[in-house]
């Protein structure tokens, strides 16, 4: 694919799977937020309006009720990513699952760190959440999500409508892929047989993303996901994007990096003696070209307590 032109960095990479390891959601700092706020979010264009999510003030009283109105079962809390109305606030989701029916949202809220530790209580207590799972949708401020992950009780990717690949529980070493377009129903990939994972994005305006794994035997695309960039007035594919695309490409990849990283992280997990294997992103998502990258990895280097060590445990390809 064209838009795979280089490895991830070593160290970019070291630390995305430091954290996949420690299952921590990092947001960003203030300064950074309305830096990229003022560059990026404003660049939806006069007309855009952005609707806030509903307060944990106004829709928590809701959350027992409607866990007790879903019933007993399986229960996915849920995280956005970049909540562009107010970055004290984090987009929080929770959702029933059950095999052959799309999920059922019990919440869909912005919440501070203090209302997220009483939710977490709250799912942890109720009688109806017989197993719950965290992960992320790839949603940014209220839009609509296409696709979340959770790594528990295995790895799993999902949309709206249902599961799109989930890790066998009995058999770490399987994945199963759903039925989807092009995909036929209870298609089977070993982990064992994955090469290198990796993340292609189409040329500008760069709003097709793909995810990916390479075999020897093929190229599976497990994900397609189009995400709304802001149009720029440049038509030709091969211009360079400004400082402001480059923003706002790093927002938007930032979900499917993750999802890469984890598949990295599984994969690394069940190969013989967990050898690594590589992570490749498009070189607009890479630190040493991408300024929004590296100003992002840096702080979750520092926000990472735990000192990272050039090691196969920390899966370096």
């Amino acid at each position: 694919s064209s838009g795979i032109n280089a490895e991830y960095g070593a160290n970019n990479l070291r630390m995305l799977c430091r954290l996949v390891k420690r299952k921590c959601t990092r947001t960003l700092s203030t300064v950074l937020y309305c830096k990229l706020s003022d560059l990026v979010f404003t660049r939806k264009g006069p007309d855009a309006k952005f609707i806030p999510l509903p307060l944990f003030s106004e829709a928590g009283e809701g959350v027992v009720p409607g866990l007790r109105k879903a019933g007993k079962g399986h229960y996915y809390h849920l995280t956005g990513q970049y909540y562009d109305h107010d970055p004290s606030l984090t987009r929080n989701i929770v959702m029933k699952v059950e095999e052959g029916v799309s999920p059922k949202v019990v919440l869909d809220a912005a919440l501070s760190d203090s209302e997220i530790k009483i939710l977490t209580n709250i799912l942890v207590d109720s009688v109806e959440c017989r197993v719950i799972s965290s992960g992320e949708v790839d949603s940014i401020g209220s839009e609509d999500w296409n696709y979340g992950y959770v790594m528990e009780p295995g790895f799993t990717l999902f949309s709206p409508e249902g599961k799109v690949l989930e890790q066998n529980t009995q058999n770490k070493e399987l994945v199963q892929l759903h039925s989807r377009p092009g995909f036929p129903l209870g298609q089977k990939l070993w982990l064992k047989d994955i090469e290198n994972v990796f993340v292609d994005l189409s040329p500008r305006p760069w709003n097709i993303q793909t995810l990916g794994v390479r075999t020897l035997s093929e190229q599976v695309i497990l994900l397609q996901n189009e995400r709304k960039f802001a149009m720029s007035e440049e038509e030709d594919e091969d211009t360079e994007p400004t400082h402001e695309e480059l923003g706002e490409i790093m927002v938007n990849t930032e979900w499917i990096v993750k999802v890469a990283a984890q598949l990295v992280y599984i994969t690394s997990k069940n190969r013989f003696k967990n050898a690594a294997i590589p992570l490749y992103v498009p070189r607009l998502v890479q630190a040493d070209l991408n300024p929004w990258v590296a100003m992002r990895n840096s702080l979750w280097q520092n926000d990472t307590p735990d000192k990272l060590q050039d090691s196969q445990n920390n899966y370096i390809p």
